[in-house]
């Protein structure tokens, strides 16, 4: 139901906004835009007013205004119902969720100094180069740390964290200034020296040395960590980019337009490049800094709940009940027991010969169960029920590579590895406490570090009460398994030379992307491409040399392609492409690139390769909506190109039952 509901909402904002906008144009509405200024509110307004322009041509019955905040500014301002919009940062955004039903309609991809696209970021901690004592985390204990606000994520939250992870609150053992906002104020203070480190976000200290602001080599960075494909420093894990937000009073129907508007700004347009960043995604999830910002008690999770005397009875009224039962048999069972010191000496020593067997009995059995649990091949875990591990057998030792010795009074934490968010172990959590047990795939880390999959059991063991009194965990290694279905995978969907999509991967995501553009209400631009010239390479050097020349030509033709275009490698030279939610002049400047760079002579192995393409195009909807006859459409065309000279592009005409003949270049 609410996925019809959203459909019609989204089929309504394209087809009537133009209504809308037509209805009112003689009325403007003003339109408030809050933009937290993590820099200068100046820097902010210069940096943003371009996308308030942009935003009134989009929308052109409204007026967008942008207003750059200090956190309280944001925070009175938001309260006082003066805000249509917001972009914050993510734990400002969490805060304006729960205290004004606040929600996200897009994330930003921010360009770092570099030009790379960015859709997280993370916090920094800094010092100046020449304290000699503040080289580690350690270091911050008992010091005096400048930092943003007690809601900035980059600015405190994130290092904050790292801090807690070592057994450090920055809070109690140490003093925190909050400057507010801009993160300069944080960077200055620390090249002063009235603090001794600083909490920025990542980003702040690259463009301040950009500007002229200062000098990197005065500062120096603690506990740096790195990350594959983030260019910028970094102290602390990453999380999602700043969104979008749009508050409770605001127009449903203008927050769509909105929404819609930001998407739809080309990646390093003029617009996104002036303020710095290439554009908007989707909106991402923001549910890992809430967790963390109620772990952490910040506003709005600081309230700690007022239990009354009734609430603590309410709560353990079991437990009181439980304990008066056992209270009252323990007197019963003294009462018995000095009853049964009147019985003869005869009856005692046949009650004593009893337990003996029964003891003898156990003991066998506990036997049985100590030499399953060293002997099996399956490894095998025990926790308390604070899950500390109390023993572990052989076997275990031998998966993990971690001796009995060095796990006892552990957390099963040190196995985890890096590939699960915090929400799939709190599934496990929620499982273990409602049904009892958990079954299923995880990924862990060896003390080696190597990661391994294995298949885990876990199972509660419970008292007389049902009060959890332990944990059980039997886990195989699948890791192997995991390859090969792995292998197998990629086997089935992507051809082994190009290591791009094969006919039977690019069919599933063809047909997923035109059923999309189909209820977007958009076109889509299906190519296919032949090689022009190859079967003269492979006859003149050889098929070795054919291959590397294949490998070639996909990496051109991807480098010319967009993220959200698919191609696909279907036969020897013959390449197929779907552009989605493209105009045909868009999509012939794309196929013109590809026919640019394809032209160009390139070496391999010292030998100079002349080649060229022949391309195909047929148009969604226009010619048809089946992908195998739009494939077959494209491919005649194709052939059409080939016999008018080659190195050219061909379109399909469904009206005429004809080919057109479009020769560029």
């Amino acid at each position: 139901m609410t996925r019809i509901i959203f459909k019609l909402s989204f089929t309504l904002v394209l087809f009537l906004s133009p209504l809308y906008a037509l209805s009112i144009i003689s009325e403007k509405q003003k339109v408030v835009i809050g933009v937290l200024a993590f820099r200068s509110k100046a820097d902010t307004l210069r940096e943003w007013e371009p996308l308030a322009q942009y935003l009134d041509k989009q929308i052109p019955s409204h007026d967008f205004e942008i207003r750059p905040f200090t956190y309280q500014e944001f925070n009175d301002a938001a309260a006082r119902k003066e805000l249509d919009f917001g972009f914050t940062n993510p734990e400002h955004y969490v805060y304006f969720s729960v205290k004004y039903n606040a929600t996200r309609i897009a994330t930003l991809i921010r360009a770092s100094m570099g030009g790379n696209e960015l859709k997280e970021f993370g916090g920094v901690i800094i010092a100046r180069s020449d304290r000699k004592d503040m080289t580690t985390l350690e270091n911050l204990k008992n010091k005096h740390i400048a930092a943003v606000d007690e809601l900035s994520l980059g600015g405190f939250l994130a290092q904050s964290t790292v801090l807690l992870s070592k057994g450090i609150d920055i809070k109690t053992d140490g003093s925190v200034s909050f400057t507010d906002m801009p993160h300069d104020k944080v960077v200055y203070r620390v090249e002063s020296g009235s603090v001794d480190a600083g909490f920025i976000r990542t980003g702040v200290l690259e463009k301040m040395a950009k500007e002229g602001k200062i000098n990197l080599n005065d500062f120096k960075i603690i506990h740096p960590v790195k990350v594959d494909n983030f260019p910028q420093l970094l102290s602390t894990p990453l999380y999602p980019e700043w969104p979008f937000i749009a508050f409770k009073e605001t127009d449903p129907l203008l927050a769509n337009g909105v929404a819609i508007a930001l998407l739809s700004l080309k990646r390093g347009s003029e617009v996104a490049t002036y303020a710095g960043y290439y554009g908007w995604n989707i909106p991402l999830s923001y549910e890992g800094i809430r967790v963390l910002m109620q772990n952490m008690r910040v506003t709005p999770y600081d309230q700690t709940p007022v239990f009354t005397m009734n609430d603590i009875i309410r709560k353990y009224v079991f437990h009181i009940i439980i304990s008066l039962g056992l209270v009252i048999a323990l007197l019963l069972f003294l009462a018995l027991r000095l009853r049964n010191l009147t019985m003869s000496l005869t009856e005692e020593s046949k009650e004593l010969e009893e337990q003996i067997r029964i003891r003898q009995e156990t003991e066998h059995y506990l036997k049985r169960i100590a030499n399953v649990f060293h002997n099996s091949r399956e490894g095998i875990l025990m926790t308390d029920a604070k899950k500390l591990i109390i023993d572990v057998n052989e076997a275990f030792s031998e998966l993990s590579g971690y001796s009995r010795e060095e796990v006892i009074g552990k957390t099963p934490i040190i196995l985890r590895s890096n590939r699960h968010e915090p929400f799939f172990y709190e599934q496990i959590d929620h499982a273990l406490e409602s049904a009892g047990s958990w079954r299923g795939e995880i990924w862990n880390r060896k003390k080696s570090g190597q990661e391994f999959a294995e298949y885990l059991r876990i199972d509660s063991v419970r008292d007389e009460n049902g009060k959890i009194e332990s944990f059980i965990g039997i886990f195989s290694d699948i890791t192997e398994h995991k390859k090969e279905e792995e292998q197998l995978h990629r086997m089935v969907n992507y051809d082994p030379l190009t290591n791009l999509p094969n006919r039977n991967l690019y069919m599933t995501l063809a047909e997923q992307m035109l059923g999309y553009t189909k209820r977007k209400g958009s076109k889509a631009i299906i190519a296919f491409l032949d090689l022009d010239g190859f079967k003269q390479v492979n006859d003149r050097y050889g098929h070795e040399m054919g291959d590397h020349v294949l490998k070639k030509a996909s990496a051109l033709l991807e480098q010319q392609l967009r993220l959200s275009d698919i191609i696909a490698r279907i036969g020897g030279d013959e390449f197929v492409v779907l552009l989605s939610d493209i105009t045909l002049d868009d999509a012939e400047t794309l196929l013109m690139r590809i026919l640019d760079s394809l032209k160009e002579p390139f070496e391999i192995n010292d030998v100079t390769i002349s080649i060229g393409v022949s391309i195909g195009v047929t148009l969604f909807p226009d010619d048809c909506e089946d992908i195998d006859i739009l494939i077959r459409h494209a491919d005649a065309a194709m052939y059409r190109s080939k016999e008018a000279g080659r190195n050219r592009i061909t379109y399909y005409d469904a009206e005429a039952t004809s080919l057109i003949l479009k020769i560029r270049g």
